[in-house]
């Protein structure tokens, strides 16, 4: 965070990197995208040590400096688990957000199978002068009885964000 979009588009390639360059911000569904003044918001692929495949992301900017990125990291749930352990290892425990639901669904063979569906998040929190860095890693799992019934297959949205809020201060 607080890089240059200069300095984004010469990154290293030892690590998370620019795959193609910056482009037009494409929104899910091509929904219009409401920015503040100053804000400039841009769609690209990045390229992770986390696997060959370059990952879908969106990069923000604030006055010219990095203030958010988001990778989608697509149907993949180990990778979010493998990811998720790595910030852990640099910044410690994360706070769990848990929303999942638990449904229980009748088999054709007379038993039943758990099926759990909503959203997982791994949440980090690191403040640095004036600025609050969230981290946050997670999945958002769709499925159901319903869905099983008719042979639909578990869907998941995995993801990566991380962003700058102003930090707060202690008014005492």
């Amino acid at each position: 965070m607080g890089l240059t979009q200069a300095q984004v588009e010469v990154l290293p390639k030892d690590g998370v990197y620019l795959a193609t360059p910056l482009g037009p911000y494409k929104s899910p569904g091509n929904k219009p995208v409401e920015l503040k003044p100053g804000e400039e918001r841009f769609s690209t692929t990045v390229q992770t040590p986390w696997q060959t495949e370059p990952l879908e992301a969106s990069m923000t900017f604030m006055d010219g400096k990095l203030t958010s990125l988001y990778i989608d990291m697509g149907d993949n749930e180990r990778l979010a688990t493998r990811v998720a352990a790595q910030i852990e290892d640099k910044f410690g425990p994360a706070k769990l957000e848990d929303s999942t639901r638990v449904e229980r669904c009748p088999t054709y063979g007379g038993g039943s199978e758990e099926v759990r569906s909503g959203s997982s998040y791994s949440a980090w929190s690191e403040v640095q002068g004036d600025k609050e860095v969230r981290s946050r890693v997670g999945t958002y799992v769709l499925d159901g009885c319903l869905s099983r019934r008719y042979n639909q297959d578990r869907k998941v949205l995995a993801s990566i964000s991380i962003y700058t809020v102003e930090a707060t201060k202690n008014p005492f």
